[in-house]
């Protein structure tokens, strides 16, 4: 099926600096994404928040997600304010990258983001991240099953399920199903001179993580929602990046129209 495309900002950061909102948007509408995720760091967004409302209407994108990224036992408060007031955006992709009074403590602090989410209408999918502490999709499909709420879900990011290690795309995505509600992907191979000593972050295209294998397998098991796209300190120009990411996850997406029976593998 052709899923709607989408991109995270974290593509227009290089070490050269990082691109301006309205560019961000003025690009991806010209290179016809279908929307974006967007950031929220620490106590700065690197978006103004109050311009997401407007992001529709004035470049024809959807905002996709909001990516916050939570420091038990730090930063609490801040995420839960940013929860409590944001509009424009439906689905808030929470990581979990470090603990102060450890699993107990993210447990209740995820489960007093859950009214929250029910009163406003949100959606919360967390997203596994390498090196953080919900770093594989089985941890997150765990939190997931011990609350069982319709507004608690799960992210799947192709670079960190690579990354890591975990293997076993087909039966992690099966395990994902019940919860899955967004979908991140970028090319990979896995090197010590990638992000974090372990994997390259690179455009859908290039890399030894064959993408085709992961949408025909994001398909078998129904994900029909929006493919984003990854991106973090490219370099060069970051158009051209974004352009040939778009043109090859439209292509894979005609290729398993075209011919199904390629997305069967004896083994991945």
């Amino acid at each position: 099926m052709a899923h709607r495309v989408h991109a995270l900002d974290s593509f227009f950061y290089s070490s050269m600096g990082v691109y301006a909102f309205q560019s961000q948007c003025e690009m991806l509408a010209e290179l016809g994404y279908d929307g974006l995720t967007v950031s929220a760091w620490g106590g700065t967004p690197l978006t103004d928040l109050r311009l997401l409302p407007r992001v529709g209407e004035q470049h024809g994108l959807r905002v996709e997600g909001l990516y916050l990224v939570l420091h038990e036992g730090r930063n609490d408060h801040l995420i839960r304010r940013i929860i409590e007031s944001v509009e424009g955006v439906e689905l808030i992709e929470l990581a979990v990258q470090t603990s102060v009074n450890g699993s107990q403590a993210i447990m209740r602090f995820i489960e007093s983001l859950l009214p929250i989410a029910e009163r406003r209408g949100l959606r919360i999918a967390l997203y596994p991240h390498l090196h953080h502490v919900t770093q594989t999709t089985a941890q997150v499909v765990q939190i997931c099953e011990y609350f069982a709420h319709p507004r608690l879900g799960a992210s799947f990011n192709g670079y960190h399920w690579y990354a890591s290690g975990e293997g076993e795309l087909q039966q992690r995505l099966e395990a994902m199903q019940p919860w899955l509600m967004q979908v991140v992907l970028s090319g990979s191979a896995l090197s010590e001179l990638g992000w974090g000593g372990v994997a390259t972050m690179e455009p859908v295209d290039r890399g030894e993580l064959d993408n085709f294998a992961v949408v025909a397998a994001l398909d078998s098991v129904g994900y029909t929602g929006s493919i984003g796209v990854l991106g973090w300190d490219y370099g060069g120009d970051i158009y051209l990046k974004l352009q040939r990411c778009l043109a090859t996850l439209r292509d894979i997406d005609r290729r398993l129209e075209r011919h199904p029976h390629w997305s069967d593998f004896s083994s991945l």
